[in-house]
């Protein structure tokens, strides 16, 4: 976990130098908004905020799937494993059985 703090924290302060070195005015146009002026450093870092904003919602979404998916795979396997103890128990009833069965077929012959 530390390895991608220390990664991300390098890649921002990268991110902070590049925009400073471009920090030129520039018309940013958008469909159907218009448009504005600003430093191409905001936009830089404007752009790598909302990359990783979207990288984050998108990891939240899939540590969530998984989460439900790991759920009901454990809600599967205590079924499995109740079904499992339930047929070892017939399995030792009918061997019980069994040998009920087997002892009394052999007292009847002796007599």
């Amino acid at each position: 976990m530390q390895f991608y703090l220390i990664g991300g924290l390098i890649f921002a302060f990268l991110v902070a130098i590049f925009a400073l070195w471009n920090a030129t005015e520039i018309v940013v146009r958008f469909p159907l908004l218009g448009q504005f002026t600003t430093s191409l450093a905001l936009v830089i870092i404007g752009s790598a905020i909302l990359g990783a904003l979207s990288v984050m919602i998108f990891g939240i979404i899939r540590h969530v799937k998984m989460n439900l998916q790991i759920k009901r795979q454990a809600k599967t396997i205590k079924e499995y494993e109740e079904i499992i103890d339930n047929l070892k128990k017939e399995l030792e009833e009918s061997k019980i059985q069994e040998q009920i069965d087997s002892e009394e077929i052999g007292t009847q012959s002796l007599q």
